[in-house]
């Protein structure tokens, strides 16, 4: 019997052991990738000091968690790191091979001081694929909110998808994607702007955007980059990107724009281009019924709870909304505006927005 007890403590010693030189080599292998992408990002220096995690605390942090937040790329769960609460999100097994999780991370890091983009707190790299820890927040997924209306009570959908909560998700969501655009060495393409990337803190209401792992930087001085491979989601992809896999910015302003025609209308619609120039929208949720855009009347697409709000009187808001959305989904790529000019216009409408509110007062 004392020889079975020594030959099981062994064994506990020799898997303990390659366990933990499979952390270190995760350690190596993950830490020396993430500092490759802060070094080509931004030389290194990050805006926001990012704390390094053990595989040990992340166990820890969500050993007794039942709370989830389900993503498309994979889920969050809910833990506790020195008494705060925090999500610890965990990457599926597929991910590595299409999605550069390193980008993600160095992306967020210099992102997280805005409002409208998930806080990072920290990360561990001791894991096969790194994990991230980011801050918590009350949050439903823009997908769930808008999609799966048999996950939350009428009255949460309601509140925040009232008008105006529609058009500060818009607003939130185009900041984001005009920081990329704007405030990095280079211009760093989103490529795959979905609702199912934006959540909403169900306590104040804002849009926060996640996963930059399919994230590009154009090269210096040059306004595209081609992709031998694409990737992304069916109904977001602009054209010449899905053909060519040809990136620019207007990739993404296509991509908001699909986004924009669903908080607009409240369905899971898209938009496709057929013989050039007869472009069509569809409903996914229909049989993928076409209905030629030209043709289309806003107040016939326009989500009935926005009008049993509002009525008649926001229609020249929508009237607008509807117009970006038709610019923003041109077929041809040149035709379509920059993303700061489709801010710039959110902006406009959401001030008409509030300046009706404070008439109506």
């Amino acid at each position: 019997m004392q020889f079975f007890r020594r030959l099981t403590i062994r064994k506990k010693q020799s898997s303990s052991e390659e366990w933990r030189k499979k952390e270190h080599d995760y350690y190596l292998q993950n830490g020396s990738a993430v500092l490759e992408e802060l070094l080509a990002l931004c030389n290194g220096n990050c805006r926001i000091p990012i704390r390094y995690f053990t595989a040990s605390e992340i166990h820890n942090a969500i050993r007794y968690s039942q709370n989830k937040l389900e993503i498309f790329d994979g889920r969050m769960v809910a833990g506790s790191m020195d008494k705060r609460p925090v999500f610890v999100r965990f990457f599926p097994h597929y991910f590595r091979n299409f999605f550069n999780i390193f980008r993600d991370l160095a992306i967020t890091a210099q992102m997280s001081h805005l409002k409208n983009v998930l806080r990072l707190v920290g990360c561990c790299v001791e894991f096969e694929k790194p994990v991230m820890v980011y801050e918590y927040v009350v949050a439903i997924s823009l997908y769930t909110l808008l999609f799966e209306k048999g996950n939350h009570d009428d009255q949460t959908r309601k509140s925040l998808l009232s008008w105006g909560n529609r058009l500060r998700i818009a607003n939130d969501v185009a900041s984001a994607i005009v920081f990329l655009h704007t405030e990095f060495t280079t211009p760093i393409i989103y490529k795959d702007l979905k609702p199912s990337n934006v959540i909403i803190d169900q306590n104040s209401g804002v849009a926060k955007l996640l996963n930059f792992s399919l994230s590009v930087s154009l090269p210096p001085g040059e306004l595209q980059v081609v992709k031998d491979v694409t990737c992304g989601t069916y109904g977001y992809l602009a054209p010449e990107y899905a053909v060519s896999g040809i990136v620019t910015q207007n990739t993404d302003v296509y991509s908001f724009g699909v986004v924009l025609l669903q908080l607009l209308t409240g369905k899971n619609m898209g938009t496709l281009n057929i013989k050039d120039r007869n472009y069509i929208m569809y409903d996914v949720d229909s049989d993928l019924e076409t209905i030629e855009i030209e043709k289309i009347h806003v107040m016939d697409i326009a989500d009935p709870a926005i009008l049993e709000e509002h009525g008649i009187e926001i229609q020249q808001q929508l009237e607008d909304c509807w117009d970006l959305v038709k610019k923003c989904t041109k077929s041809k790529g040149e035709e379509r505006p920059y993303m700061i000019e489709v801010a710039k216009e959110l902006r406009r409408i959401h001030n008409c927005f509030r300046a009706f509110t404070l008439g109506q007062n």
